[in-house]
């Protein structure tokens, strides 16, 4: 029997076995007082009671802030509660034949205000998290116009963002300092990375997301390989069991032809079955129509769906599945006179997953999970185009460390470059011509990959707030397109979980992956931090500092590993790994109205894989590990995180300070002391929106510093009488740009919301990468709606 057959099995058998623990008509009952910081009562809040991951009761508070609720004795829940306007709040509780005397006190908040799952693999309240962790609601979403999932990390303080010009093209993330394939990506839980940690951030529409969730820092100990730098995790959107049907959804469309749109269905029925279906299409002529031979046109259609069922009263299962399929236009780095015709990409991509959850005792919660990703990707050339030539005007130093390499002066014509080689080649004092002609090759190139996966993990509350966790992983990942790209991995972790008071918190935990054709890698991770001052009335009204310490693993290619056309097998390669820790203070001001937060981060990157050039065969691997990189640097955040005169706004800035620290050189972009590509230094972001009546207006910017890029065009310089002998460099400056995007909406109806807005509306002109040009001022214009029964 298979694992993954084994899994199935496994979830099954948890299912009856649990069904077994119905109770009957006995319950037990939770009551208490809900208030706030000041000890005034909060009614309307919602209290619900979720056991093995399924609300089984809820309530609403009274006017006196009191609340009571019944829950199946003897089985352990989770006690959660949410108020518009406060934080949410969750707390383990274990079960009980009798009553259960339990008083909230609920942080008022709005920026931070859900719970949190990924930094631990089970839900807290966020101002409870020791790490370093940044949450976009659908709402951030919608008020940032958002159209891919890029879009929405492009606002988490430390991260840098960086794609190859146009919607839908292939878009990268690094997370402070650490390399593209350094994040862990997660859709629903389920594990959504290629081989070796590659993601494209461009593939996942806007529409589809209810939320995401970003926690940095290396988290190895409990998510594994890729996991070096950072873990973020898509939700798609649910409905609870009691929650009436409803349709929602949105469509916009304005400049390039450019056309969104999404519409779900979500659900309950009989208070133990919920169902969730929804579709979503985003599609493009390009901006860039008017100077390509051929429109660089984007489309993408996607469906997302799942049902949950609450078996009893001490178990419940979910599915859930998603489908996408992405078609575009390749046009390579336009901003050099590239014209290419006949480039085409074609994906496919596919996440399903089975959970069952279960109680044990008054204690114990199980999880089994059975889940599968799979990925499969066209990219095609069917023209050879004529060769095209780059003419530029360069100033700086050939291949020198950042900033002082080559910056493009202008592009030139061939007319103005002859002319200048015949004038001596030297346009102006400390300036350089160079120029390279670049060919296209007709090509086809097909990708496979499939990753299925079973795990299970069991949290036992041992005493109030002290939470252990446990846990087997076995996943494969495979080529079928190659025989023996293959490699299994099996996996075992343990967490434990502290709390001292409500007020203190502590995590400690660690796991062990043995990877096949691979050592033994163990990945430990510590977590602690607290309230100095808890939350409060008063100008300093409360302050919170944590730490962080982990180590994180990623596992090379398969091309890295196995070898290809182009490289040698390379059977001694080695895991690269990441350390990493963070220190950081966060603190609200005037009953909470406004949030600073500083954090201070130091990352060592080691046994880093990099590619030696040599011939083919010759039986030394062309994949080596190499000493590495570093990076480190601050975040910081403030925030008006309560209305003042309808206004909310919250800034960012972010230093990311790295250099390569490796003794063995590769290539001239990876030299001791060079910064690392596509990040730069100092970053920053801003939000801020003002609400009166119906009406909403919505502000953004990001401001990025200038960054050390390479164009790869291998330009071979024109000796002048300043440098007299001929050079091959690249354009390895990329300077700094701003954008700004600003949207209006009115809420015509409880229903539906009529909106517009432009984004890049300054028209800056600008390079994501040297080469690639970032998207010009575009404007569009569409309605939300919501819509169904009331219970």
């Amino acid at each position: 029997m298979s694992r993954l057959t084994f899994g199935i099995a496994l979830c099954a058998a948890l299912f009856g076995a649990a069904t077994t623990f119905a109770q009957g008509s006995q319950v037990a009952t939770v009551t208490g007082t809900i208030t706030d910081t000041s000890g005034g009562a909060l009614p309307g809040a919602v209290v619900e009671a979720i056991v093995a991951g399924r609300a089984v009761a809820t309530s609403v508070a009274g006017a006196d802030g009191r609340y009571g609720i019944e829950v199946p004795p003897r089985v352990p829940f989770t006690l959660q509660v949410h108020l518009e306007g406060f934080a949410d709040f969750a707390a383990d509780v274990r079960g009980s034949t009798g009553s259960v005397r339990r008083d909230i006190t609920l942080q008022i908040g709005r920026l931070s205000d859900t719970l949190v799952v990924t930094a631990s693999r089970t839900a807290e309240s966020r101002a409870n998290v020791t790490a370093s962790v940044s949450v976009a609601t659908k709402d951030d979403i919608e008020a940032l116009g958002s159209t891919s999932l890029a879009d929405v990390v492009r606002f988490v303080p430390g991260l840098a963002v960086e794609g190859n010009g146009r919607e839908g093209a292939l878009t990268s993330l690094f997370s402070r300092g650490g390399e593209s394939d350094y994040n862990l990506v997660l859709i629903d839980g389920v594990r959504a990375n290629l081989s070796g940690g590659q993601f494209d951030f461009s593939r996942i529409g806007a529409g589809e997301i209810e939320r995401v969730e970003v926690v940095r820092g290396a988290q190895s100990s409990l998510w594994g390989s890729d996991a070096m730098g950072a873990v973020v995790q898509i939700f798609t959107r649910r409905a609870g069991a009691a929650d009436a049907p409803q349709l929602s959804g949105s469509i916009e469309g304005g400049s390039f032809n450019t056309w969104r749109g999404d519409t779900r269905l979500t659900g309950g029925a009989r208070k133990y079955f919920d169902y969730q279906a929804g579709v979503t299409h985003r599609g493009t002529d390009g901006a860039f129509s008017d100077i390509l031979l051929e429109n660089d046109w984007y489309e993408q259609n996607a469906f997302d769906g799942g049902i949950g069922v609450t078996l009893g009263s001490r178990a419940s299962v979910r599915t859930g599945l998603r489908y996408s399929r992405s078609q575009g236009r390749s046009v390579g780095p336009i901003v050099y006179n590239a014209r290419d015709t006949g480039g085409s990409y074609d994906t496919k991509d596919l996440t399903w997953h089975l959970n069952a959850s279960h109680t044990a005792g008054t204690r114990f919660v199980g999880t089994g999970t059975v889940n599968y990703f799979r990925y499969s990707s066209v990219s095609a050339d069917g023209i050879g185009d004529p060769a095209f030539t780059t003419f530029t005007i360069l100033e700086g130093t050939p291949n020198a460390i950042f900033p002082n390499g080559s910056r493009l002066v202008r592009l030139i014509d061939q007319a103005e470059f002859n002319s200048l080689v015949a004038a001596g080649a030297l346009p102006a004092p400390g300036q350089f011509l160079a120029s390279r002609s670049s060919s296209d090759f007709p090509f086809n190139s097909i990708t496979e990959f499939r990753r299925p996966a079973v795990r299970y993990q069991g949290d036992y509350t041992w005493s109030a707030g002290q939470r252990l966790s446990a846990g087997y992983e076995w996943e494969r990942e495979n080529n079928p397109l190659v025989a023996g790209f293959a490699l299994d991995n099996n996996a075992v972790f343990i967490q434990q979980q502290f709390s001292v008071a409500d007020r203190w918190f502590v995590t400690l935990g660690g796991r062990a992956d043995s990877k096949e054709s691979y050592d033994t890698f163990f990945s430990p991770k510590l977590s602690a931090g607290g309230f100095i001052v808890p939350f409060q009335k008063g100008g300093l009204s409360s302050l919170k500092v944590f730490g962080n310490l982990g180590k994180g693993i990623k596992s090379p290619t398969f091309s890295e590993r196995f070898g290809g056309s182009f490289a040698d097998p390379a059977p001694d390669l080695r895991v690269e790994r990441a350390r990493t820790g963070d220190l950081g203070v966060e603190a609200t001001f005037a009953d909470q109205r406004f949030r600073a937060a500083v954090t201070y981060f130091d990352n060592d990157y080691t046994d880093q894989v990099a590619f030696r050039s040599g011939v083919v065969g010759d039986g030394i691997p062309e994949f080596i590990n190499i000493d590495g990189s570093e990076a480190h640097g601050w975040e910081i955040e403030g925030a008006l995180q309560r209305p003042a005169l309808g206004f909310t706004a919250v800034a960012t800035y972010a230093l990311v300070d790295t250099q390569v620290v490796t003794n063995l050189s590769t290539s001239q972009q990876f030299q001791p002391g060079q910064p690392l590509l596509r990040r730069p230094k100092h970053s920053g972001t801003l939000r801020a929106a003002y609400s009166r009546g119906l009406v909403t207006v919505d502000f953004n910017m990001r401001m990025i510093g200038r960054r050390h890029d390479n164009s790869f065009l291998s330009l071979r310089t024109v000796p002048n009488a300043e440098r007299p002998t001929a050079l091959t460099t690249d354009i390895t400056v990329n300077p700094g740009y701003a954008v700004a995007g600003l949207g209006v909406e009115v809420r015509a109806h409880r229903s539906l919301a009529v909106f517009v807005r432009g984004d890049n509306i300054g028209d800056t002109e600008y390079e994501s990468a040297l080469g690639y040009p970032g998207l010009p001022r575009a404007i569009v214009a569409g309605v939300r709606f919501n819509v169904g029964a009331s219970r």
